[in-house]
């Protein structure tokens, strides 16, 4: 079973994220995030301490202050010292064409989808790992 966290600044998707994760038993644990900036901290503390890190995150593009772009950026760095191959799966309400195409450029990208978050999601994300 994986572990998964969320990064989305959306209160209710949290809680619809969490309702879908838990009837889906397919997560081992399942943390989420308001702010990327600390689940980007939890991630390099994790690194530091020998914890376990994630094997999926569900990342969303437009939040304020740190951007799902932003929190990328950073986690490209970090992933490049983790001997994991922890994925990445976007989770927006962006309809421009161009965030997808953009979001192939991160190899830890694996998929792009549009919220809300549904039950055809997380089987696609589970079957892609």
């Amino acid at each position: 079973m994986a572990e998964l966290i969320l990064i989305d600044d959306d209160p209710t998707h949290h809680y619809l994220a969490e309702v879908l994760i838990k009837h889906h038993k397919t997560f081992r644990k399942f943390k989420s995030y308001i702010d990327p900036k600390t689940a980007l901290l939890d991630l390099v503390d994790a690194y530091y301490e020998a914890k376990n890190l994630p094997d999926i995150i569900l990342l969303d593009l437009n939040m304020p202050g740190v951007s799902g772009w932003d929190f990328l950026e950073m986690f490209e760095n970090l992933r490049a010292l983790v001997n994991k191959d922890i994925r990445v799966f976007i989770i927006t309400s962006s309809i421009d064409p161009n965030d997808q195409a953009k979001s192939q450029r991160y190899s830890a990208v694996k998929g792009f989808y549009s919220k809300p978050l549904s039950n055809e999601i997380l089987k696609a994300v589970v079957n892609k790992t």
